[in-house]
């Protein structure tokens, strides 16, 4: 009897671990329903912008602003954010680069006045990028010769990848990327909600990839770097970063082919760089755009 009463209390635990595993799959690929609210706006500036609405290629309409440059400029830099943010919280620290360059920013799905859709932390959001680009050469082909991207946290993820895979992309700006999305979901878990990766996060892994149909973790920065293939790259990080620690991007420098460069801010966590940096921050942001773009 006892022997039975343990055996059906292991499989109780392990019926609880799969369910609880399978909920927390939600939060790897969870339909935004509370989202950040756009805040900050170009106007607030006196900038002159258009608003640009497109769809992606699952028919999810996404917006965002094209800034021209001060003088006519055939450079653009397109801007992607990271998780749970949205184009304002990288508007802010990176439009001084109008003075040269047109600006792009726009929201991934289910993220500021973009339409809803799940969120993969990198993969669903490549196909964002690819259709964020596509607008701009096919409306503003003229304004658009050449670009460049730059990417906060998940968006320096997608920024490789899209950076890796169009031919169109001149160079690329990593900031706080994580190095696999298996080992960013993991910290997360255990930053943030105490969870251990056996066996809640190897599960909720599986599960999402189950969810999915497709394995997230080919689309780490991790898997793609490489194939940027000599397109210059800048990899900039907090040394105090805990959830895109220094060690990963300092991995993503070693892996990526020359010419690249990489920058570690002491002092500075996720998504800190530009507060703490200042005017450090934006000389060499625009230095290496002046050079490669």
């Amino acid at each position: 009897m006892i022997i039975l009463l343990i055996a059906l209390v292991v499989i109780l635990i392990i019926l609880l671990a799969v369910f609880v595993a399978y909920k927390e799959s939600d939060k790897i690929i969870l339909r935004h329903t509370k989202r950040s609210q756009v805040t900050t706006f170009p106007d607030q500036f006196h900038l002159p912008f258009e608003n640009v609405i497109f769809k992606n290629a699952d028919g999810i309409t996404l917006k965002g602003w094209f800034i021209p440059a001060e003088e006519e400029s055939s450079k653009t830099i397109v801007f992607m954010h990271g998780w749970g943010l949205n184009k304002g919280n990288v508007f802010h620290s990176t439009y001084f680069l109008r003075k040269k360059y047109n600006l792009f920013y726009f929201d991934f799905r289910g993220s500021g006045e973009s339409g809803e859709g799940l969120s993969t932390i990198g993969y669903v959001e490549t196909r964002d990028a690819s259709a964020a680009i596509e607008k701009l050469l096919q409306t503003r082909p003229e304004k658009c010769k050449e670009i460049g991207l730059y990417g906060l946290s998940m968006g320096a993820a997608v920024a490789i990848y899209e950076g890796a895979h169009n031919a169109a992309v001149k160079c690329v700006v990593a900031e706080a990327c994580y190095y696999s999305y298996e080992k960013v979901v993991a910290r997360w878990a255990r930053v943030h909600k105490h969870v251990p990766y056996f066996p809640l996060v190897a599960l909720a892994l599986y599960f999402a990839k189950k969810r999915l149909g497709i394995d997230p973790e080919d689309f780490s920065p991790k898997h793609n770097i490489e194939k940027l293939a000599g397109k210059p790259v800048f990899i900039i990080n907090g040394a105090d970063d805990s959830l895109s620690p220094r060690h990963d991007a300092r991995k993503l420098y070693h892996a990526a082919k020359e010419p690249k460069q990489i920058w570690i801010v002491p002092n500075a966590t996720h998504t800190e760089v530009p507060m703490v940096a200042g005017q450090q921050y934006k000389n060499r942001l625009g230095e290496f755009f002046d050079k490669y773009l």
